[in-house]
């Protein structure tokens, strides 16, 4: 990294190098001086060090990289522990996952204010940035993922709608005459899967200068404050050396811009002057995340599954109605689709299914110390991958064993009905998954409503295949029993989160909605200019985040640099 003067100031310093940052960044520096000075600072590696693990062939590794992924100190109000992580690379999520969905307008304007058409605007004016093709168009879905995608409309799912897209990246819909409804979304990818059109690439990184492998340990904080509030002087870093450098924003204009997504409300409980606020660290929440059952990819369909297959590019989303006695609303369910050689996807398997650890005390550690979980999801990896290669290697010689294992799989996630919390002290992040009989009601709802559609994108293993994997999981096979019994236990044991933690600075609750002034939009109440742009200004999103927190940046440095009024 090239050396900076310790006595250099910053027009704006960004904490945190993901989504938010990225989106922010992006429309930021289209309306700034070239001499107006930027510093991000990363906690985790350079994505120069990372891209070869987030490439469309080997993304699952990402799961496996302490750099670029580490877990949360999260449990529930009880203390079981829920296995639930963040990236940690330049880009964040966006270099590991690629999922392209937008939230509603609708629930937009309801979070954070404006109109439809305003949120339609940005929305246009981010994807249009992102250049994706549209993933409606004949050939773009793999062959299994269209196989997929008609299974699905026998049992009632709509056909993706154009009219849900913007710039072909679909939007989730608010029609009351469709409960169920397919979304086919673009990949990052270009056509050899190279992650060319992911949020690092929206930012001219040659126009500023950024740190990885830093560490925000603080904020300094200005002694005095006037009317227009506290500014924040500097940030505080610790690098991997262990080195403490204090970098300076300019006085009186410069801006100290929080995109660490979930740790940018543990910043601010740990900032004395606005720990005050009793608001921060509250209305967190994650998608609880459910493992379903794996299927053999039939022998007609197992030639045209492929690399590209292990994370199919769309999504299945139901809504479940709420009961109108009990006051609950609507819930968005979503289904993620995993195809592929298992000896592909293990990397995968080997790290969200060690939440089915028996004992809950060792997951928590996993939470406390994260290099526990790098090597223990690393061992089981090579331990699976080797009885697998066992497997295919003797099937050269017994007919009835397979010669290559091709596996279908999915995934349901929604919104935990009760919202969680900061610990004040400490690290921990309280969800409160399961804490509603709710929770139960929509789990058992989904799955066996779709048990059926599931099977028949594959078929099912041998008997000992299929008990041995139901004595490790309890994921079920049929409906009714083994399905509240799978729920029951995953509620009790093995509680897995989407790695979607949002929520914890709240607009309107801790930072400045900008309605009437939009140079306030993102600061923090009681700051003159600390602001935070990323997935913890809003609460949880019903569908996968990732669009929303780069839509969050977007949204943010569209007010503060390119909105006229009141600026």
């Amino acid at each position: 990294m090239p050396p900076i003067d310790p006595d250099e100031e910053f027009d704006l310093i960004v904490v945190g190098s993901g989504n938010g940052a990225c989106g922010f960044l992006g429309e930021c520096l289209k309306h700034v001086p070239e001499d107006y000075r930027v510093l991000v600072l990363e906690e985790g590696d350079n994505f120069f060090f990372t891209s070869d693990v987030t490439h469309q062939n080997g993304w699952s590794k990402s799961y496996a990289n302490g750099s670029a992924f580490t877990l949360h100190n999260a449990v529930t109000p009880s203390g079981k522990s829920v296995l639930s992580g963040r990236a940690r690379t330049l880009g964040g999520g966006g270099s590991i996952n690629y999922t392209m969905i937008h939230e509603s307008s609708d629930w937009l304007v309801k979070q954070a204010g404006y109109d439809v058409d305003y949120w339609n605007e940005c929305k246009e004016e981010l994807n249009a940035s992102l250049d994706r093709p549209d993933p409606l168009a004949a050939g773009y879905q793999t062959p299994f993922a269209d196989f997929i995608a008609e299974n699905a409309q026998q049992v009632g799912y709509a056909p993706p709608n154009k009219d849900d897209m913007i710039q072909n990246i679909p939007s989730l819909s608010e029609s009351k005459s469709q409960s169920k409804r397919l979304y086919f979304f673009p990949t990052q990818f270009d056509r050899f899967g190279s992650r060319t059109n992911s949020g690092v690439s929206l930012v001219k990184w040659q126009k500023i200068k950024y740190r990885w492998n830093t560490k925000v340990v603080g904020l300094e904080m200005d002694k005095k404050s006037d009317s227009t509030g506290i500014a924040c002087n500097g940030v505080q870093t610790r690098n991997k050396q262990g080195e403490d450098v204090t970098y300076k924003v300019k006085k009186d204009t410069g801006r100290v811009l929080l995109c660490g997504g979930s740790q940018s409300p543990r910043i601010l409980l740990n900032t004395k002057e606005l720990a005050g606020n009793e608001k921060i660290g509250q209305r967190v929440n994650d998608h609880v995340c459910m493992p379903l059952a794996v299927y053999f990819v039939d022998k007609d369909k197992a030639s045209v599954v492929g690399a590209t297959d292990n994370y199919e590019s769309l999504f299945a989303d139901m809504v479940i109605d709420g009961k109108r006695d009990k006051g609950e609303a609507k819930t968005v369910v979503n289904i993620d689709f995993f195809s592929g050689d298992v000896l592909r996807l293990i990397y995968l398997i080997s790290s969200l299914y060690l939440c089915y650890l028996p004992f809950n005390g060792f997951k928590r550690l996993m939470g406390r110390y994260p290099i526990i979980f790098k090597y223990l999801s690393n061992t089981i990896r090579m331990l699976l991958t080797a009885i697998i290669s066992i497997i295919v290697v003797l099937g050269r010689f017994v007919p009835f064993l397979p010669r290559s294992i091709k596996v279908t799989t999915a995934l349901i996630k929604f919104n935990a009905s009760k919202e969680g919390y900061y610990e004040r002290v400490g690290d921990k992040i309280i969800l409160r998954f399961f804490e509603d009989d709710r929770d139960y009601d929509i789990a058992e709802e989904a799955i066996n409503k779709n048990l059926a559609f599931l099977e028949s994108n594959g078929v099912k293993p041998p008997f000992f295949i299929r008990y041995l994997f139901q004595f490790l999981t309890k994921i079920p096979y049929k409906r009714g029993r083994q399905v509240k019994r799978y729920v029951r236990n995953f509620a009790q044991k093995t509680l897995l989160s989407e790695q979607h933690l949002a929520g914890g600075c709240i607009l309107g609750d801790v930072v400045d909605k900008g309605l009437e002034d939009s140079a306030k939009t993102g600061q923090v109440f009681g700051t003159s200019n600390l602001h935070v742009a990323d997935l913890s200004i809003v609460p949880l999103p019903r569908v996968s985040t990732q669009m929303t927190a780069y839509l969050m940046g977007h949204h943010v440095a569209k007010q503060l640099y390119s909105t006229k009024k009141n600026n």
